[in-house]
């Protein structure tokens, strides 16, 4: 296991390679803790089909997630946990939070928990600072979206 400790630092060094190269690079500096919304047990979507943002077109895009998570069809992702049936094992992860909460969470505070079992899940690997960018409306859009993945 010699240098094993840089797997994670590497990894995620090699996240943001591939951030910087599809066009999205992350903010210089963190959120601070009230800029985050804390979820709630259900939290409503944000876009609400009112024609604001699409959500696919941000995880494929702009907010750079298919560089790091696959969703089967659509993107080959080689870090980050599969989410190809997000939508489904979201409502198990958390005891607390159904799948829009736990996904909202999950993007807004990447780090606050990491399920246990799931491949690709590594502590310390997605961090605020790469999705710091996304607005609240960009946000709404992703979940809207990848609660749709069942």
């Amino acid at each position: 296991m010699k240098g094993a400790k840089f797997l994670v630092p590497g990894l995620v060094g090699l996240t943001l390679m591939v951030l910087t190269a599809c066009g999205s690079s992350p903010p210089t500096a963190a959120p601070t803790a009230t800029s985050v919304p804390a979820p709630t047990a259900t939290t409503p979507p944000v876009n609400g089909g009112n024609g604001g943002p699409d959500g696919q077109t941000i995880f494929t895009g702009s907010g750079g997630c298919a560089a790091c998570h696959t969703i089967q069809g659509l993107t080959v992702g080689a870090v980050g946990p599969d989410l190809t049936h997000i939508g489904t094992d979201a409502a198990t992860r958390k005891p607390g939070l159904d799948a829009r909460a736990y996904i909202t969470e999950s993007i807004r505070d990447p780090e606050v928990f990491v399920a246990e079992g799931v491949e690709r899940a590594t502590p310390g690997l997605m961090t605020r600072a790469i999705t710091a960018g996304l607005s609240d409306a960009d946000v709404g859009a992703l979940v809207d979206f990848l609660v749709e993945q069942k």
